[in-house]
């Protein structure tokens, strides 16, 4: 619902400011105040309400189509979770489709934009809802020691959505233990990370993602998730995650 609703004011701003092309200067201007109260019932617009109509409707069909089923409700926690999982395995899978490499995928956790998926019917909309923003998929070449730093700001906010083949164990919101795919960290070694571009262009505090060498993908990760859920679906595996020890915190 949140996602057609900004659709749909998105749509209605275009119209109003988009038909505006001339600008006439005003060299006096009389203001005047008047009181309005806040719990006014102004009705809906039948003009706005006529014109945005058509584009609503495809909207609809387009934001309630079901992509798939989701076995059991999928939810975002720290610091390992079942939606968190799924999000960073469907990166790992879209990356792998497109032929890229990678050693493993990480978002950023507010990248997550509800608190879980509900069990059930899956549709575009709510996958828009997770994902609003159009983040691209980038995998980014990344050392040893800057790993070190993007592992150490992940521990520091108590864990990310991170991808199969990482381990990490966290201690005082430190990194107390690191491997990828059960081997250590080599400083010296170059690692293939998939991201959101909003991380790899030093969002979040990782600035020190921003000169290194990357390939930004044409791939929303929006359209990654939707691709993984229908594969999914499509091959008899269903939609879902479970926790598997990915990060965990040691008291």
């Amino acid at each position: 619902m949140a996602i057609r609703n900004f659709l749909y004011a998105t749509l209605l701003t275009a119209f109003i400011f988009g038909g505006c092309t001339s600008v006439q200067h005003i060299s006096k201007t009389n203001i005047g105040y008047e009181s309005v109260s806040s719990k006014s019932d102004i009705g809906p617009d039948e003009g706005i309400t006529s014109m945005i109509e058509p584009y609503k409707s495809t909207l609809d069909v387009q934001m309630n189509e079901v992509i798939g089923t989701v076995s059991q409700e999928m939810t975002k926690k720290k610091p390992e979770s079942t939606l968190g999982n799924w999000y960073a395995d469907a990166m790992i899978a879209g990356t792998k489709k497109e032929g890229y490499p990678v050693d493993f995928a990480i978002s950023n956790y507010g990248g997550l934009r509800v608190p879980y998926i509900s069990a059930g019917p899956l549709t575009r909309g709510e996958i828009y809802e997770l994902c609003p923003f159009d983040n691209l998929l980038v995998i980014v070449d990344v050392p040893g020691d800057i790993l070190d730093t993007l592992l150490q700001q992940i521990a520091s906010t108590e864990g990310w959505p991170v991808s199969n083949g990482l381990r990490m164990v966290i201690k005082d919101n430190k990194v107390e233990s690191a491997t990828i795919h059960n081997q250590p960290i080599v400083s010296s070694q170059i690692y293939k990370v998939a991201m959101p571009d909003y991380v790899a262009n030093g969002g979040d505090g990782l600035k020190a993602l921003i000169p290194l060498s990357r390939v930004q993908t044409s791939k929303l990760i929006r359209d990654i998730l939707i691709e993984y859920a229908q594969e999914s679906t499509r091959t008899g595996k269903g939609i879902g995650a479970s926790i598997d020890g990915r990060i965990t915190i040691e008291k």
